[in-house]
């Protein structure tokens, strides 16, 4: 026969409990945690043509690679939507309420030739968006003279957000820029409200063929040559004795030239793009001061800054009249000479403004 002691401790709790609403008598749950929803174990999934935020720019047809040496046209036809026509959109869905947060897009920046019509279009844009479209010069292929009037020539305009879309004037060498901000967007099933902005930059320009640009060039040392006097003993009269040697007088690794350079447009885009580069400097690291030349079959321009490993054609200083490195001389100064030769460097520089621009810019 089983004999079961249960102690009046276990009696009092199995009541106590029996008599808890349900959700109380799971463990380790408070009263204070009881309405609170879990949050989901995976992030939710983002069906096929849908975009993640609420707050998107797309882009149709957009234009080909602006290659060097072909003066791109702009695609035009009569009818206003025309399939090979530019065309962007700027979209609002509804917000997620489980994303209840303000939505900034990504902004979309696009590069078309100069005379290209865009058609600017306009997706669920909701009752409270305000359209604002802004253009400036394009300032970085324009003359210096241009930018001391670039502020009178800043414009802002107001669109109609209940058109549904809007053909663009066919610019040259200008900057649109359309800023649409959406207030007091409600969230579906939520009492929030958040705000929606989305901005688009259109850059009507065509590349320029050449372009100067200033910087550095990191290339091997260079060996100076002069007279060194060397101690070789001491006269009876207690005299040191000296004697004068050619010598090298200075041999660095690595130098640093001050560049200008002509970068010859290949093929890319305004952010990054293929060129060739020429260069001339002066270098400060010689006895005197010598021109000296680079050369890069192809260069990276990332933006306006520019990278490009090619060929150094230094000079550097010779001996002349038959001297070698360790010969007594009585000369006060070692008889050099200057000399030409190629050597591996690569340049680093900053786009100033075009040295030449495609006809009819």
């Amino acid at each position: 026969m089983i004999r079961i002691r249960v102690s009046r401790f276990c009696i009092v709790a199995f009541l106590l409990a029996s008599r808890m609403p349900a959700g109380q008598a799971q463990a380790g749950q408070s009263p204070a945690s009881q309405g609170k929803p879990k949050a989901p174990a995976i992030s939710r999934k983002v069906q096929d043509g849908q975009y993640p935020l609420p707050c998107y720019a797309s882009v149709k047809n957009p234009p080909k690679t602006l290659n060097g040496f072909w003066n791109p046209k702009p695609r035009n036809k009569f009818d206003s939507t025309a399939e090979d026509r530019v065309s962007v959109t700027i979209g609002f869905d509804k917000p997620d309420q489980q994303l209840p947060f303000n939505c900034t897009g990504e902004p979309l920046e696009i590069t078309v030739p100069n005379g290209q019509i865009v058609n600017l279009w306009q997706n669920n844009w909701p009752p409270s968006c305000k359209p604002t479209l802004t253009i400036v010069p394009a300032v970085t292929d324009s003359p210096v003279s241009d930018l001391l009037t670039m502020a009178t020539k800043i414009g802002a305009f107001g669109l109609d957000a209940t058109t549904y879309f809007y053909e663009l004037p066919p610019l040259k060498n200008k900057i649109l820029t359309v800023a649409v901000d959406c207030d007091s967007v409600e969230v579906p099933n939520s009492s929030a409200k958040v705000k929606l902005s989305q901005t688009v930059k259109i850059i009507y320009q065509n590349p320029p063929r050449v372009t100067v640009s200033a910087g550095l060039l990191v290339t091997g040392g260079f060996k100076s040559y002069g007279i060194q006097t060397t101690k070789t003993g001491t006269s009876s009269t207690g005299v040191a004795t000296t004697q004068s040697t050619i010598a090298i007088t200075g041999s660095p690794s690595a130098q640093v030239v001050p560049f200008s350079f002509a970068n010859l447009f290949w093929s890319g885009s305004r952010k990054l793009n293929l060129s060739s580069q020429f260069g001339v400097g002066v270098n400060p690291n010689l006895s005197s001061l010598r021109i000296e030349f680079f050369a890069a079959p192809i260069a990276f321009s990332w933006h306006d800054i520019y990278f490009a490993p090619g060929v150094h054609i230094g000079q550097h200083e010779i001996l002349k009249g038959g001297f070698l490195v360790g010969d007594v001389t009585t000369l006060s100064k070692a008889p050099t000479g200057w000399g030409y030769r190629g050597g591996f460097g690569f340049s680093l520089s900053y786009s100033l403004k075009p040295l030449v621009k495609p006809a009819g810019k």
